[in-house]
């Protein structure tokens, strides 16, 4: 009744002045998002042109467009061993998220799904991985990796990586689990199915999005990894790329846009991964953290 007695002018008003007001809002946001995609993506296009420069072009034409494009310092990036370093961070990456994804799958099932004495203790010390600083932990691990006989080995950056990624993985999947609904697996149970079975054809189907989004973000945080493939590793063989960019800056000297051809390449494995995954990413981290 109220709202049948205000006059139709004040009604409009009042209709355009919050649409006006959506309006600024959704354009102040885009506005926003803007800034931070120029942000975020112009120092990665800025080494993409340069690298296609030469050295004096670097430096007295930063900005500009290259005028002859020199596909060779891709050429001569690959020839110093850039592929070597991607083939040892793509196999240390591969074990690293898969061991991450089974361990942390099994531990989120397990503290999501069922009740037991000392649960909520177990799911704070696998939690307080993530207040310790893998700085700290660097003269322990080397000890430990020495004695059984695991230094300078793949082993060597991937045990740790694992140890460092559960944490954070199976509190993302769990945070997950619990918002799944429990229908398909007291189905599942109804006709007979093990609580393994339940697990891998009823969970795991139900946890693609959110595993998707973990083994992106685990991916790349040991392909980024630098801390553990400096200290652990000492065969030129074994080094990813974080340390082989390294040796290799050092090995080119003052060929600058080499170097930035080689950084470009050791990106494309991850853009092309984030790309491929996007979608599933985007799903999976938004529910998870709805849920959580």
């Amino acid at each position: 009744m109220e709202h049948s007695k205000t006059p139709f002018n004040v009604r409009m008003r009042r209709f355009y002045r919050v649409s006006l007001e959506g309006s600024i809002n959704r354009l102040l946001v885009y506005l926003l998002f803007g800034i931070l995609l120029v942000v975020a993506i112009y120092p990665l296009i800025w080494v993409f042109v340069n690298s296609f420069k030469t050295d004096i072009q670097l430096f007295d034409q930063s900005w500009a467009l290259p005028k002859v494009w020199r596909y060779q310092n891709y050429q001569a990036a690959w020839n110093y061993g850039i592929a070597r370093y991607i083939l040892n961070s793509v196999i240390v990456t591969t074990i690293s998220v898969v061991l991450v994804l089974g361990i942390s799958m099994l531990a989120a099932y397990g503290l999501a799904r069922f009740r037991f004495k000392g649960d909520t203790f177990l799911l704070f010390f696998i939690l307080g991985g993530l207040m310790l600083a893998p700085e700290v932990s660097l003269i322990p691990l080397f000890r430990i990796l020495s004695g059984l006989g695991l230094y300078n080995t793949y082993w060597a950056m991937i045990l740790p990586n694992v140890a460092y990624g559960i944490p954070f993985t199976t509190f993302l999947i769990r945070s997950y689990m619990l918002g799944l609904p429990r229908d398909f697996e007291e189905a599942a149970t109804i006709d007979g199915a093990s609580i393994m079975g339940i697990f891998r054809h009823v969970v795991i189907p139900l946890c693609r999005p959110i595993l998707a989004s973990a083994a992106l973000l685990e991916a790349m945080r040991v392909w980024n990894e630098f801390m553990f493939g400096l200290t652990f590793i000492t065969s030129e063989k074994l080094k990813t790329i974080p340390v082989g960019l390294m040796a290799f800056s050092g090995a080119l000297r003052e060929q600058y846009t080499v170097i930035m051809a080689g950084i470009i390449i050791s990106a494309v494995p991850m853009i092309v991964l984030f790309l491929a995954t996007q979608r599933q990413f985007i799903r999976g981290l938004a529910a998870g953290g709805l849920r959580g």
